[in-house]
């Protein structure tokens, strides 16, 4: 914006200096002020000279020659034919009636150019004798289409340019400050309201942003509370249940009904504690990206489970982020990697612009490609079946009510990120699912 402002403002400036430089142009004005001032001086002198006697006027005028003039007396007017009428003219025969009190039939006047910066000016005046003075001089060139530039660009066009940045900046402020503050947003950071400052139009989306945000964060703690309440409420009558189900004789359709309450719990608590780790403010601070990975890896070796980390490089990865937010994205994906695919392999990549790169293969047999993006949505199951024999013997987790994948894509993209799935290409079938995490720098 500050760029196309200060473009047209250049813009504009080069269409009034090509007016001016026009005008100029147009009046014909080729020698230089000064000189031609000086022009008329020396041939007012001449003819000053030329009124003494004749012999003497002769020798006078014969002394006065030099390098760049030439004066001599005689009969008649020696005008150049073909030689140039203009401004010039005009200005210097008006000088010379001023100057001499001479009728304009007494002036006689011709300029002829060689090239841009040398030219003949010849002046012949009549004498009161009746003789002229012819004077043949080499004025100063005037580059006219230079003297206005000299003049507007350093006088114009600098000072405005000059207020237009300080008045561009008061513009654009609040509205990088607007820009800033929505790029924290998208990584799910808590924003102060921003102040309302600058033009009308900033203040208005500044406004409006605030008014945004104040309404994003009471929807997030009206459906967090709402979704505490029915938690609540359902595990009284699951609890009641689980009671009758002790009472029942049949160990078949008692261990049934068991399992289905728990899962029903499970399921319950799942969705609370989403619903809590979504609406969490956790501050965002710069951590070692690399140690958060290993921290991950041996939390899992701790477990007995088969974890590798591979990293491009040695050494600290600095990253903005909220750890705890990232850590379970990452755990809850390896923890499905193991659940499924026996061991996990975790690598860490930096790519261009400073942009991250995280991926955790499994070596299971993979996801169909339609079912790619479905298992990402809270509470799809592809094998149930598989899911509930996986969760016998193990902690209910998320994963095993399908939140895990979920939670994990809700976290990445509160960083700003993006997480997909894929099957790595196996010789005869799919050598195992790929999550692919990609972080902004």
């Amino acid at each position: 914006m500050a760029g196309q402002l200060i473009g047209l403002l250049l813009l504009g400036l080069v269409a009034a200096h090509a007016i001016g430089l026009s005008v100029v142009l147009t009046n014909g004005e080729t020698i230089h002020s000064i000189s031609r001032d000086q022009m008329v001086e020396h041939a007012a002198v001449a003819w000053r000279l030329g009124s003494l006697p004749e012999a003497q006027a002769r020798r006078a005028l014969e002394a006065a020659r030099d390098g760049n003039a030439a004066y001599a007396l005689g009969p008649g007017a020696e005008i150049t034919e073909g030689s140039e009428q203009g401004y010039d003219q005009d200005a210097i025969s008006a000088k010379l009636q001023k100057l001499l009190a001479l009728p304009p039939d007494a002036i006689r006047i011709s300029l002829l150019r060689h090239d841009a910066r040398n030219a003949d000016l010849r002046i012949a005046l009549r004498t009161p004798a009746g003789l002229w003075i012819n004077t043949l001089q080499q004025p100063v060139m005037s580059q006219a289409w230079m003297r206005p530039l000299r003049f507007s660009v350093p006088v114009s066009t600098l000072p405005v340019l000059v207020i237009v940045f300080l008045f561009v900046r008061r513009i654009l402020r609040p509205i990088k400050a607007l820009a800033h503050a929505a790029e924290r947003v998208s990584r799910g950071e808590q924003v102060e309201p921003l102040p309302v400052t600058g033009p009308a139009e900033a203040r208005e989306v500044t406004t409006a942003f605030n008014l945004m945000q104040e309404r994003l964060r009471r929807f997030v703690e009206d459906r967090t509370r709402m979704l505490g309440a029915i938690s609540h409420d359902l595990r009284t009558p699951i609890t009641s249940l689980r009671l009758r189900a002790e009472l029942v004789d049949d160990p078949r359709l008692k261990a049934a009904m068991i399992r289905t309450l728990e899962e029903m719990r499970v399921m319950v608590e799942e969705t609370l504690r989403f619903a809590r780790d979504d609406a969490r403010s956790e501050d965002t601070r710069e951590i070692d990206l690399r140690a958060l990975l290993r921290e991950v890896v041996e939390e899992q070796l701790a477990q007995g489970r088969d974890v590798q980390l591979r990293s491009d490089a040695a050494g600290a990865l600095p990253y903005r982020c909220r750890p705890v937010n990232l850590k379970r994205a990452l755990s809850n994906l390896v923890d499905n990697a193991v659940r499924y695919g026996q061991r996990a392999r975790l690598a860490l990549s930096t790519g261009a612009g400073g942009a991250l790169q995280i991926l955790v293969d499994d070596d299971g047999p993979g996801i169909a490609a339609d079912k790619l993006q479905e298992v990402f949505k809270p509470f799809v199951r592809l094998d149930p079946s598989r899911s509930r024999s996986r969760s016998r013997g193990q902690d209910q987790g998320n994963g095993n009510v399908g939140l895990g994948l979920a939670i994990a894509r809700s976290c990445v993209e509160a960083h700003g990120g993006r997480l997909a799935l894929e099957n790595r290409d196996g010789q005869e079938r799919p050598a195992g699912l790929r999550a692919v995490i990609c972080l902004p720098a």
